[in-house]
This record gives C-alpha cells, structure tokens and sequence, in this order.
C-alpha cells in the first residue's frame, strides 16, 4: 500500500462530513498534522480540535478543548485522528458522553501503521539518470523461486567452519567474506557491497584497491554495489560490465512492507539487510544466514573471522582500534544495535507476508530475531 492509495481512502472516508456543520476533530498530534497536510479535510468547513493531553494549548491556530469542556449536543460528527486510541476514544464517546452523531474511524481494522508512514510511489522512483541502469534488475525478479540461498557474512564465527559443503548450494558473499579459506571452492553466486561511506581513511583510492583485490579473489561472479559508486567502479575498469548490478537505497525513516530491486529499496545498519532484500526480489523460499554475529553491544569488539590488517576494508576501518575495541561510545553503540534490530524485524515482516522462511545457521552470536538451525545438521557433518 502506498501513501497515494491510504490518501485516496481516507479521503473517500471524509465524504461522510459533507453536510456536517459541527465537526471536532480528536487528537492533536503528528496524526492530525498529516491529516491537513494530505487530504481534503477542510472542504468540510471549520471544526474544533479535542485532546484530553493537550487541552488548553493552541494547534492550528485553534484553542485546543478537553472533551469534558465540548458540547457534544451541538456536535454532529467527529473524526478521530489518534491511530493507536481509536477504538478507546470511540467507547467513551458513546459511554461517558452519550455521543450519538457520525464517528469517523479513519484507519482500518488490522492497520499497524497510521496512513503518513506508507512510502509514496515519488519517494521510490530512481532518480531519471539512473531509471535505466536500476531497470536491468528485473532478470533477477524470481530467479530462484522458491529455492535457497546462504549469506556468507563476515562474523568471527565462520573462522573455523567448514563451508566447503556449500559448494553446490546458491550463495551471497559480502565485505571481505573472499578472504575466507574457501572462497575458491565455494564461488559464490552473488556478490553484495554496502553503500560505502567516505572519511580520512576510506577514500575513492582506497575503494579502487578494495575493487583490486575482491575481483582477484572471487573472479567472474554477479557484483551488486549502490549506484552511488558506479562512476568509481567504471573508472576502475576491473570489472566486466555485464557482471556488476545496482541497487538504489531510499529514505530510511519509513516501513518498507515489500522490495522491488528495480526501485528504491530500504537502507539498512549492516549489509546483511540488504543481501535479504535481494534474496527476496530473487525469489528465494529459505535465506539461511551465516556470520552475522552482531555481539558488539555485549563484547564492545567488532571482529571479524580474518586478520584485519590481510584485508582493505579491515586496515582502514576507522570504527575500531588494533584490539576491534568500538572506538564509538556505549550510547552510539546501543543506539547503532537498535536500529540494526529494527532492521531485522522488518525484514522478519516482509518474509512473513512472502511466506519466506530466514533461518540463523550462525554458530553463537547475539542475533535473536530468526529460528536457530545447525548448521552442521544441514548437512549431516
């Protein structure tokens, strides 16, 4: 559902006012705020504004008034503009103020999300320069129907697996996975890079050598990087072109209930967030995820199964010291963990709604979103 389709509904829920001469509206938050920012709300007339919580205040330019003040005689209908209290508000409207007019419930039953947090279809679209480009990921919508895939992370666990075994299983590399023993009998399918971020150590020339040294390391495979670095990949010449993709991310402050790689799809904290996105416009029936310790809350360390300074991306990674001690505080790595679990839940949604099972074959680590499964029984090692 996009905004555009959640506008059009409340708006037709709206005509019910026409003819309405006194209207309240209740609540006086950011729900009310949408409300007169996106729909047709005031071609009813005028109307007053009730909140038990902010009573006396101003909104609008209007005095907000406590329901206990309100004629509610004189009232002939109200709409009820508080998502998470509508059904609350409607019982004491008929029990405690004996309101017999038009209630007007402007969400629907079963909503979790008020109306203005739904993606446009503007804010999705790539921009023009690049609609072509994003436009070549339609051959990966549901290649692999209802099929597997393991995402290979980078995570101190898989230092001592065995992931030989994956060999004829569809796979996903990420980061520095290509320094792992068995890269070359793994080979994998894909190839997925994280939008990058530009400081004093990570510079466009040393992207070029990271380019430099996963292309001699994984060899022909299909790349998958933001097209934010697609002029820095072009100047590399290192890669084929029919062998890199793009993906474009879009605003993060929204729920993504679906993924179309041939939009904007939803930034994440890690780049495992994004492989699962890619894993579900390509279709897949099971993501098995493999690495993804996440424990740096609890370890204050970010390691990974290889030496940092045998990798590009490990030396000039300024987050850490020559421990993996966080060089971030508490505070912004508590914040940082949050949001990367908010990020796991919501992908947990989409498979939800795509009947797409996301197993954690990870050996220990913190991530607790997703079943457990042994990795070693999977393939009866």
């Amino acid at each position: 559902m996009y905004l555009e389709d959640e506008i059009d509904r409340i708006n037709q829920r709206l005509t019910q006012l026409k003819g309405k001469k006194n209207i309240v509206i209740w609540g006086a938050s950011e729900n009310t705020v949408r409300l007169f920012q996106h729909t047709n709300f005031f071609v009813y007339g005028d109307y007053c504004v009730v909140d038990t919580g902010k009573a006396g205040s101003h909104f609008f330019g209007k005095r907000v008034l406590h329901p206990d003040e309100t004629d509610w005689a004189k009232v002939d209908a109200v709409v009820i503009s508080a998502f998470y209290r509508e059904e609350e508000i409607a019982r004491v409207l008929l029990q405690k103020y004996e309101f017999r007019g038009l209630v007007l419930k402007l969400n629907e039953s079963g909503q979790e999300l008020p109306f203005y947090k739904h993606l446009s279809r503007e804010e999705l679209r790539v921009p023009k320069q690049y609609q072509h480009i994003i436009s070549k990921n339609e051959c990966f919508k549901d290649r692999h129907s209802n099929q597997r895939i393991f995402i290979l992370c980078c995570g101190p666990s898989v230092r001592n697996m065995d992931l030989s075994v994956l060999k004829n299983e569809i796979t996903m590399g990420v980061h520095s996975f290509y320094m792992h023993k068995d890269i070359k009998t793994i080979r994998p399918d894909y190839y997925c890079n994280a939008q990058w971020g530009y400081d004093e150590k990570w510079t466009k020339e040393v992207g070029i050598r990271y380019l430099a040294e996963l292309k001699r390391y994984v060899g022909e495979t299909q790349y998958f990087f933001s097209i934010q670095e697609k002029e820095v990949i072009e100047n590399s010449h290192i890669f084929k072109p029919e062998e890199v993709f793009y993906y474009c991310y879009g605003p993060g402050v929204f729920d993504y209930e679906d993924i179309d790689l041939c939009k904007r799809i939803m930034p994440g904290q890690s780049v495992p967030i994004l492989c699962i996105q890619l894993a579900f416009y390509m279709g897949f029936g099971e993501i098995y995820l493999i690495g993804t310790d996440h424990d740096f809350l609890r370890t204050n360390k970010y390691s990974y199964f290889y030496n940092r300074e045998d990798s590009v991306l490990g030396k000039e990674d300024s987050s850490v010291d020559s421990n993996n001690n966080l060089t971030v505080s508490f505070a912004q790595a508590l914040r940082d963990s949050y949001y990367l679990w908010e990020d796991y839940k919501k992908m947990r949604e989409i498979a939800k709604g795509k009947n797409v099972k996301i197993w954690n074959a990870t050996v220990g680590g913190d991530l607790d979103l997703f079943p457990r499964v042994d990795y070693k029984e999977l393939f009866h090692l």
